[in-house]
C-alpha cells in the first residue's frame, strides 16, 4: 500500500461529527467509551467512575498517522493514540487544533509535517509526549546542525519523522483486536515502506508483522514498555544514523556528530 492509497482509505471517514470511526472498522459496543461526547461529559463520567481504561474514545478524532507519509525518511510505529482529558478540551476549545488533525488525516500539502513537534501546540498532551521522547535527539541535532537552535531541530524532525498508529482511536491503554480494517491498511503501508525507509517499531511488534522482518528496527518487550527514542535507544540511534546518512548523501560533509570534513 502506498501513501496515496492509505490517505485515500481515510478519505471516506466522516470527520464532521462523532462518532469518528472508519466505516470499514467493526467495533463491538463494549470496546467503545459510552456517554462521553465532550469535555463536560468527560468530567461527569470521571466523577461518576464511568470511565474505562481500555475503551476507545470515538468522540475524539482518530489519529492514524502524523507527518509526511510520502516523504518522511523515518517512520515510527506505535500501537494507538493514548488518552488525556485535555484531548477533549483541545478539540472542543481550539478549532485550529482540531482542523490540524483533520488536515493531517487528509494529508493536505500544507500539513505535511508532524504537528506534535510544532511548539504551537506545546500545551497539548501530544506535543508533551513527542517532545519528551525526542528531546535528547533533538538537542544533539540542534547542537550539530542548527547552532543550538532547538526550535529549528524540532522543525527539522517534524519534516523528517512520521508516525503510524496501528489502531487509530484514543484509549488510556489498549486491549483488544488489531484485526480491524484500518489496522490492516496501515500495517500494509508500514511493511511496504520498510523496504526503503528507516522504520522503528516501538510497540506491538508482532501485531505490526515485524517480528521476523530484518527491514525494521523492532523493540524487544522490555524496550517497548518505555518506548524510548533517546540517543542510546535502538530507535534514537536509528534516527541519528538516518539523519547522518542523509547529510552525507546531500554532500554537506557534516553528520550528527558535528564534525566537519577536513581538507
Amino acid at each position: 500500500m502506498t501513501a496515496k492509497e492509505l490517505t485515500e482509505f481515510w478519505q471516506v471517514c466522516e470527520l464532521d461529527s462523532p462518532p469518528y470511526r472508519h466505516p470499514d472498522d467493526c467495533l463491538a459496543p463494549a470496546r467503545i467509551q459510552q456517554g462521553v461526547n465532550c469535555y463536560a461529559d468527560y468530567v461527569r463520567a470521571f466523577k461518576e467512575n464511568r470511565l474505562s481504561n481500555t475503551a476507545l474514545h470515538l468522540s475524539l478524532l482518530p489519529q492514524p498517522y502524523h507527518g509526511d507519509l510520502e516523504n518522511a525518511e523515518i517512520i515510527i510505529l506505535l500501537k494507538n493514540p493514548g488518552f488525556h482529558a485535555s484531548d477533549y478540551f483541545a478539540e472542543e476549545q481550539e478549532p485550529e487544533f482540531r482542523q490540524s488533525i483533520v488536515r493531517t488525516i487528509r494529508q493536505d500539502q500544507e500539513m505535511r509535517s508532524h504537528m506534535f513537534l510544532d511548539p504551537k501546540w506545546a500545551w497539548t498532551s501530544g506535543f508533551t509526549w513527542w517532545e519528551s521522547k525526542l528531546r535528547q535527539v533533538a538537542q544533539l541535532i540542534a547542537r550539530d546542525k542548527f547552532k543550538c537552535d532547538y526550535s529549528k531541530a524540532l522543525a527539522y524532525l517534524s519534516r523528517t519523522i512520521a508516525c503510524l498508529e496501528l489502531v487509530p482511536y484514543h484509549s488510556l491503554s489498549f486491549e483488544g483486536s488489531t484485526k480491524i480494517a484500518s489496522a490492516k491498511a496501515v500495517r500494509r503501508f508500514a511493511q511496504e515502506v520498510a523496504k526503503d525507509r528507516t522504520v522503528v517499531v516501538t510497540r506491538a511488534v508482532r501485531d505490526w508483522g515485524f517480528e521476523n522482518n530484518p527491514d525494521a528496527i523492532a523493540y524487544s518487550a522490555g524496550q517497548a514498555r518505555g518506548a524510548s527514542l533517546g540517543p542510546k535507544s535502538p530507535g534514537g540511534r536509528a534516527i541519528l544514523t538516518a539523519i547522518r546518512n542523509r547529510s552525507f548523501r546531500r554532500g554537506k560533509g557534516r553528520g550528527v556528530s558535528g564534525c566537519r570534513s577536513r581538507k
